[in-house]
């Protein structure tokens, strides 16, 4: 185990970028072997050692560059897919909609009739049936 620290000492190691690309690459490799396509396989081999050379870098800074320009397309997407699995899980008890002035989504509980909302950017009241 000392051997392999020792070999490791100065390079980058994984990071969420070289996640992604395994993930990726063990997805495309699934389909391209179910489907028998060949130019897809090669694609994920050419992934796989893009993420070996990626952990095995010992240009650190570079490294951190690509991941960060990464996180910057992927952190927004995340966020909206945990909110849309958020608002999915809660809707059995939450109405949710959009305010007619602002656009600004509200959250009322399921099942009081129709009841008075303020929306609590803009201020605007208005009836809305839950």
């Amino acid at each position: 185990m000392n051997g392999f620290r020792n070999f490791m000492t100065g390079r980058y190691g994984t990071d969420q970028l070289t996640i992604a690309l395994l993930v990726a690459g063990m997805i495309l490799t699934f389909i391209g072997n179910a489907f028998d396509l060949y130019f897809l396989i090669m694609l994920t081999n050419a992934i796989f050692l893009a993420c070996a050379y990626r952990t095995m870098s010992k240009n650190i800074l570079a490294r951190q560059k690509e991941n960060y320009k990464f996180l910057q397309y992927w952190n927004p997407i995340k966020s909206w897919g945990v909110n849309k699995y958020n608002i999915l899980k809660s809707s059995r008890n939450y109405k949710y909609f959009k305010c007619p002035n602002c656009k600004q989504e509200l959250r009322v509980p399921r099942g009081k009739g129709k009841i008075a909302v303020s929306c609590k950017k803009c201020n605007m009241k208005f009836i809305q049936n839950s």
